[in-house]
């Protein structure tokens, strides 16, 4: 295994680990509680797996934020943005997680099912747990050296 794979692999399990991991509450905000949270800088790398298709290539130093969290029973995270897209994985077996996004002065909904990965867009959006059951999911951040990773954005008008 070569050392682009290695790192692939690695960065692959740090995500999945943080999206399966609890009972490690770091902080507690309202409906959202943090499970997880893993920061560090990486040099400029170039990322590259043949059998995935995956190659990634870093020029200048970034953070890499990996980050789990739960969304109580009928909770949601707040409307909020981030200094750049990244990925979401929702445990398998959680409840179904809705994302709630505005694209041209609309409102619009997803639905990821527990299992499922997606785009996170930086734009603002919420996440909502419609369950009785509380939701956890991990997102991967590649963000500039000391980006905040969370702002908070105001509600759409119509939006929820």
């Amino acid at each position: 295994m070569n050392r682009a794979h290695r790192i692939a692999s690695a960065i692959a399990l740090v995500a999945l680990a943080a999206s399966v991991t609890a009972g490690m509450a770091l902080a507690h905000h309202g409906g959202i509680e943090g499970l997880f949270n893993a920061r560090g800088t990486l040099d400029p790398v170039t990322l590259h797996d043949r059998d995935s298709k995956l190659k990634i290539k870093v020029k200048e130093p970034v953070d890499v934020a990996i980050v789990g969290a739960q969304i109580h029973a009928h909770g949601q995270t707040g409307w909020h943005t981030h200094p750049a897209d990244s990925i979401v994985s929702v445990q398998p077996g959680a409840p179904t997680l809705t994302m709630v996004t505005q694209e041209r002065g609309r409102c619009v909904e997803q639905a990821f099912e527990g299992g499922e990965a997606f785009v996170h867009p930086a734009g603002p959006h919420n996440f909502i747990n419609d369950s009785e059951l509380p939701l956890n999911f991990g997102v991967a951040y590649v963000v500039p050296v000391g980006a905040q990773l969370l702002t908070a954005a105001p509600q759409p008008v119509g939006c929820r």
